[in-house]
């Protein structure tokens, strides 16, 4: 979900993003341009950098794009532990309650995946069942 906030263009996250992209495309367009003399100078695969430079600025230009209206409330793990915490609605019960009956039908129909899946999940309670240091997430 994108959020429109005009905070989210002075926030401390989007600022920091602002100056490093101040810094990104101007090095990208440095670095295309030296390479266009490479190649100018004979050297034939200073032709391919000359192109990959406007690409890695195009890339740090969405990738700005994205750090300024993605919302982290919304995204990633804090989306997930916020979605988790708000699944009290109906319908999210509903929606799993389908999933699960979904997964036991096919695991009725196919032993093989049956036997992977209760794998999996004594590799999950494995996991849960181990110590973990206060500095490591998860």
């Amino acid at each position: 979900m994108r959020s429109t906030s005009a905070a989210n263009w002075t926030s401390r996250r989007s600022t920091a993003t602002h100056v490093a992209l101040a810094i990104w495309v101007p090095g990208c367009a440095l670095a295309c341009w030296w390479q266009v003399r490479v190649a100018l100078s004979g050297d034939d695969l200073g032709w391919v950098y000359s192109v990959m430079w406007p690409c890695f600025a195009v890339f740090g230009i969405v990738f700005w794009w994205h750090v300024v209206h993605d919302d982290p409330e919304e995204i990633g793990a804090r989306g997930l532990r916020r979605l988790e915490r708000d699944s009290d609605d109906p319908a999210g019960e509903e929606a799993r309650r389908r999933s699960e009956e979904t997964i036991r039908l096919a695991e009725e129909q196919d032993p093989e995946l049956a036997t992977y899946n209760e794998y999996l999940a004594e590799l999950a309670r494995q996991d849960d069942a181990r110590p973990r240091s206060p500095t490591r997430r998860r």
